[in-house]
């Protein structure tokens, strides 16, 4: 059996979340999402205990691995809707720097043009400073996925840590070259 599957999800409060059929539905303060689970794969919501179980009649080892899978992407849900995803990137080097225009996201970052990306919907821009993005929303896949994209850009290299990276990202640094002048 799956450990994670197992596991009751707890529904905060101002989260409400809805099954019919084999599509959960979860509404909150930060906005709304809907899911599709398996057929062999039952949801019930315990309104008194403010649960949500997800249950499985194993068949074949698929399964197992689909009811962990599910709970997790449904116990994303209802944290996205009620405290929202986030991912915040560092633009470090000379001249980087972001900035948000309309649905574009504007990114200079040493190349001959300015990087245009734009910016899907579910997903908020902040930018506190021309070197600091703030990926913000509802869906933690749209959210990594949309950050990993600007990342990509120019990720920071280990010489001089120069490109992008995110916040809480260790960058081992490397030695550069050194010369060595011979006496003879």
């Amino acid at each position: 059996m799956s450990r994670i599957g197992k596991k009751p999800i707890s529904i905060p409060d101002g989260v409400k979340v809805s099954v019919a059929g084999a599509t959960v539905k979860a509404e909150g303060p930060k906005g709304a999402m809907a899911c599709t689970v398996p057929a062999n794969i039952k949801v019930t919501v315990d309104a008194g205990k403010k649960q949500l179980r997800l249950e499985c009649n194993y068949q074949l080892a698929q399964d197992r691995m689909n009811h962990g899978l599910h709970r997790s992407i449904v116990n994303n849900m209802v944290t996205g809707v009620s405290k929202g995803y986030e991912k915040k990137l560092e633009i470090n080097g000379t001249g980087y720097n972001a900035k948000a225009q309309g649905k574009e996201l504007i990114i200079n970052i040493g190349l001959s043009h300015p990087v245009k990306i734009n910016i899907p919907d579910g997903i908020k821009i902040e930018i506190p400073n021309p070197n600091n993005v703030v990926v913000q929303g509802v869906d933690r896949e749209l959210v990594g996925q949309f950050a990993a994209k600007i990342r990509f850009i120019r990720p920071a290299e280990p010489y001089n840590l120069k490109g992008i990276k995110y916040a809480d990202e260790v960058i081992r640094r490397k030695a550069g070259k050194t010369f060595v002048t011979g006496t003879t």
